[in-house]
């Protein structure tokens, strides 16, 4: 006798999406997938039904954190009578999957990880009823019942749309920085739709609206007399697979560390690398086979999108499945197409600087030397060692061997020189330089104390990824930054005056420190 097993998904499986590793802005993006598909799906409809034009596409969600729900609303097409048994089962995929709608489980997943109840209306166009469908989750777990009534209500043929209402939620409503986190990668994952002006994503009252960073326009690093130009170039690479991306990379106008970094575009939503537009590095994608370790100058100007919807996606379309050697391959060509002329992206971001190097930035760091330099004078006055200040200096130095015993790369590629702005003063009939270099990133040094003849020198490089991370010029402030390296500095000649033993390994191993993890910003609490 031939037996038959039951392999649709039972209830059951309502009771683990809770527990799924979901984050907000990704489960909320469910719902937004389901809005967009359903307005791609059915513009010729809604074209004709709006006398040639659709309607603009409106999505908003609605957050309460007095009454503690979520509520979600649309005037895409709705679910028609034909799809609805199918839309509410988990697991049941649409009978079209080539959009964002694929595997018929995110709406589920995500509502049940967001809240234990929740609630669907929706009314398709051309259909004069309004179905309504509620999920109590525990209750329907318990009961293992796999049917739920559809309550139907008369309405116009020409409403449309849907909405779905969360209460009782697993997750804090979002508000202040997770509400804004949240539209941020909202913004980030959806740009390519929300360039689209007849679409609207309303998250807590804010529409998001594209952000699209303006790109590098200038000469070769090398060569001054270059024509200038945008650097930025197609690219479009065929994997061993034979599946096919296609896409972009190009250099940012003004380095940023949050917004650096690749983009992988499944049908048009971002599915991995969304955190570098949403301020979030940490979640930017930035190989190392490309980008290299740590904070680079590649990875503070290096952008690009790719078309990844020939790759498999997970259900939760927030990471790819990549097929055997395929993502080997791809970042191999994109690193050698990406350096290829006569548009060589990245030795470009590695040797340009002059963004960071205007009259602006120039004269803040003057500024912040010789701020610097008085409160030593003043505060040295009421020590043992009285420095005067004697003299102020801007201008150009070469580096020179550290107490470290490193040599200091005291010459960027091509131009040859070190920016400096310094002080000088007298201690003890010695002179103080206190300097502020921008060495080249492969710098090991943070702070150097040296001994030249008759002279202390203090040098803080500011190219020096601690540096980059925590007083990244312009909009960071430099000056917390060079008081620590000075106030560290001064006690290793106080110890060496006084006679200590070994006071230069202290600086010696604060630079080793710092070219780890300890010199990279992190964001505490989110």
């Amino acid at each position: 006798m031939t037996q038959n097993v039951v392999v649709r998904p039972g209830v059951g499986m309502l009771a683990l999406f809770p527990s799924m590793s979901y984050k907000p802005w990704y489960a909320i993006g469910e719902f937004v997938d389901n809005a967009l598909q359903s307005w791609r799906s059915n513009r010729d409809v809604l074209r004709a039904a709006y006398g040639g034009r659709p309607p603009v596409l409106k999505i908003d969600v609605d957050i309460d954190r007095d009454r503690g729900t979520i509520v979600v609303t649309d005037n895409a097409a709705g679910i028609a009578t034909a799809d609805v048994a199918r839309a509410f089962t988990p697991a049941a995929p649409p009978a079209d999957a080539t959009g964002l709608s694929q595997f018929g489980i995110g709406m589920k997943s995500a509502a049940c990880w967001y809240a234990k109840h929740f609630v669907v209306t929706t009314t398709a166009l051309g259909e004069p009823v309004r179905r309504t469908v509620t999920f109590d989750v525990p209750q329907i777990v318990e009961s293992k019942s796999d049917t739920l009534p559809v309550v139907e209500v008369s309405t116009p043929a020409d409403e449309h749309g849907t909405q779905l209402v969360l209460t009782d939620l697993n997750q804090s409503p979002p508000t202040g920085r997770t509400l804004g986190k949240i539209r941020d990668y909202l913004r980030s994952i959806y740009r390519t739709f929300l360039e689209d002006d007849d679409i609207h994503l309303v998250v807590g009252g804010e529409r998001l609206r594209p952000e699209r960073p303006a790109l590098l326009r200038t000469h070769r690093w090398n060569d001054d007399t270059s024509p200038e130009v945008e650097w930025r170039k197609d690219m479009d690479v065929v994997l061993p697979s034979g599946r096919r991306i296609i896409g972009w990379a190009g250099l940012l106008a003004k380095g940023s560390t949050s917004k650096a970094g690749l983009a992988l575009l499944y049908r048009g939503k971002v599915v991995q690398g969304a955190g570098a537009m949403a301020k979030d590095p940490a979640d930017a994608y930035k190989p190392p086979e490309i980008f290299g370790q740590g904070n680079t100058f590649r990875s503070q100007r290096l952008i690009g999108e790719f078309d990844v919807s020939e790759i498999k996606v997970t259900h939760t379309k927030d990471a790819l499945v990549w097929d055997g050697e395929d993502e080997e391959a791809f970042l191999g060509e994109l690193k050698e197409r990406a350096d290829a002329e006569p548009l060589p992206l990245l030795r470009q971001a590695d040797n340009y600087r002059a963004t960071e190097r205007n009259r602006s930035v120039q004269s803040t760091v003057r500024s912040v030397v010789e701020s610097v330099a008085q409160i030593v004078g003043r505060s040295e006055r009421e020590a043992p060692f009285s420095p005067d200040i004697h003299e102020t200096t801007f201008g150009l130095a070469d580096g020179s061997r550290g107490v470290d015993g490193s040599e200091s790369h005291g010459s960027p590629p091509v131009e040859q020189r070190v920016e400096t702005s310094e002080t000088e003063m007298q201690v003890h009939g010695d002179s103080l330089v206190i300097r502020v270099v921008d060495e080249p990133p492969d710098a090991r040094s943070w702070l150097r104390v040296e001994r030249a003849e008759a002279d202390w020198v203090i040098s803080l490089n500011r190219a020096h990824r601690f540096t980059e991370s925590f007083a990244y010029l312009p909009g960071m402030d430099l000056e917390p930054i060079l008081r620590l390296g000075v106030a560290v500095a001064l006690a290793q000649i106080h110890a060496e005056q006084s006679g200590s033993k070994e006071p230069r390994f202290f600086v010696a191993e604060l630079n080793r420190l710092l070219t780890g993890p300890l010199a990279e910003r992190t964001d505490v609490g989110r």
